[in-house]
């Protein structure tokens, strides 16, 4: 079966992966937007997305044998995110203090990618304005709402953070 869906909050990602396996449906691959699954006992995994992109080769390494140590599976990575599951529960980020941090290192990228978007957007809105053609128009509008996808998440975060830190 193949599903096309696609993620910035990974949140919204695991509680969709989680749903499909409790349907008896486990992810087994996923290129630009599509998720192929195959069939499984429903509810046999538990699936969780983690941030990569700001870990050392090592640290990645250490990550996925932690995972696979403790009976989980790397599923796939893909971009800044890789994708774990497990045969029953588990969580990769257990208390408060660990799930702030985590938080905090997506808001973090998505801060920077964000920016990179707004900046890349300068010179498409001159030449827009400059030369009224509508690609340059399109261009820039299409980097200024990439840019407001990412603050969205930002906030998305930032909200989590704050709601974490009144539980500790």
């Amino acid at each position: 079966m193949k599903k096309f869906k696609l993620y910035y909050d990974k949140d919204k990602e695991e509680a969709f992966l989680n749903e499909m396996s409790g349907k008896g449906y486990a992810m087994k691959h996923f290129f630009l937007g599509l998720y192929t699954f195959e069939k499984c006992q429903p509810g046999e995994y538990t699936y969780r997305v983690d941030l990569i992109s700001d870990k050392t080769v090592e640290q990645r390494n250490e990550l996925y044998d932690l995972i696979r140590d403790s009976g989980g599976e790397l599923v796939q990575t893909w971009g800044i995110w890789a994708i774990f599951r497990k045969k029953g529960n588990f969580e990769l980020y257990t208390d408060p203090e660990s799930q702030i941090k985590q938080f905090r290192r997506i808001r973090t990228i998505f801060a920077r990618l964000a920016l990179v978007e707004f900046l890349l957007s300068i010179p498409q809105w001159y030449n827009a304005i400059q030369t009224k053609e509508p690609m340059f128009i399109l261009m820039a509008m299409l980097l200024t709402l990439i840019a407001f996808v990412f603050l969205k998440q930002v906030r998305t975060c930032t909200k989590k953070i704050t709601e974490l830190e009144k539980l500790g």
